[in-house]
């Protein structure tokens, strides 16, 4: 009788079952360790996006900011005038309306830099009145500022002064350091912005010191002889205030003699009185 030997891998079948679970095991060991590399890049990938998003949130700020401040005029002071004793007035227009401002200077590198006020809206024009102490005026007219440098220059041209002298009467002002202050209330400008109600701030020209009788003396500038007098500066007016020499504070509002509202100022002329009287009433300042 012949005998059948059965196959070698019949005998070597726990053997392959141990190799099967072995396979397995590290499959599983792979699959895992796939999975945490998986979440680990996630992980890693969800992190840069925030990062993204935050940093392009915190751009868009700094771009926000940076426009609010964005220069949109710029003037030029030249020498030996000081951008810090440049006076400005100037009105915007645009698609927010109309914006009026006053400053003095932003003296960055003798320049006075007109800023934007609307950080969503860029101003179509601008019109700005520039003046410094024992200057001529100066105007500036820009109809579009896209298609404009957005610059301009100041350049002092000296008027010839003439003297001025008043008198008041100082009871009540006893003990007091004090000196007469003098405005130029520039009522041409209404006209130059085209504006017909509201008033533009006016400009500091010059402050005196007072004697014991309360007389006093001060060199204005001749307003008359600006070139711009003949065709538009000729609408202007002179206000005094009483001041206190240490701190700059108005004491009250020297007034020409009447009940008049326009007592508290005195017409921009070609000539003044010899000694012009005025009234003062400690207490009333009007500003």
């Amino acid at each position: 009788m012949q005998s059948v030997r059965l196959p070698a891998a019949s005998q070597s079948e726990p053997e392959i079952s141990r190799s099967v679970l072995w396979a397995q095991r590290i499959f599983k060991a792979l699959r895992l360790w796939d999975n945490a590399l998986d979440r680990e890049a996630e992980r890693m990938v969800m992190r840069r996006l925030l990062l993204a998003l935050f940093f392009g949130f915190l751009a868009s700020c700094l771009a926000a900011q940076g426009g609010a401040n964005e220069n949109i005029f710029t003037i030029s002071v030249a020498a030996p005038a000081s951008p810090k004793d440049v006076q400005v007035r100037y009105f915007l227009t645009g698609d927010f309306g109309v914006y009026s401002s006053s400053t003095t200077a932003r003296d960055v590198d003798n320049k006075i830099a007109i800023r934007s006020v609307d950080e969503a809206k860029s101003p179509r024009t601008l019109k700005a009145i520039v003046y410094a102490p024992g200057c001529q005026f100066v105007t500036i007219s820009v109809e579009e500022l896209t298609a404009s440098s957005r610059e301009g220059e100041f350049q002092c041209q000296k008027l010839p002064t003439t003297q001025f002298r008043g008198r008041f009467p100082i009871s009540g002002f006893e003990g007091k350091n004090f000196q007469v202050e003098v405005l130029y209330a520039c009522r041409w400008a209404r006209q130059f912005f085209n504006i017909f109600q509201g008033a533009v701030s006016p400009f500091s020209l010059s402050k005196t010191a007072v004697e014991a009788d309360g007389s006093f003396t001060i060199e204005l500038p001749d307003f008359a002889q600006d070139p711009l007098w003949p065709s538009l500066s000729n609408d202007a007016a002179l206000m005094f205030f009483v001041v206190d020499a240490g701190s700059g504070q108005r004491l009250t509002t020297l007034k020409l003699p009447g009940d008049l509202p326009s007592a508290g100022f005195l017409r921009v002329a070609t000539s003044y009185p010899a000694e012009v009287e005025f009234t003062a009433q400690p207490g009333q300042t009007k500003r």
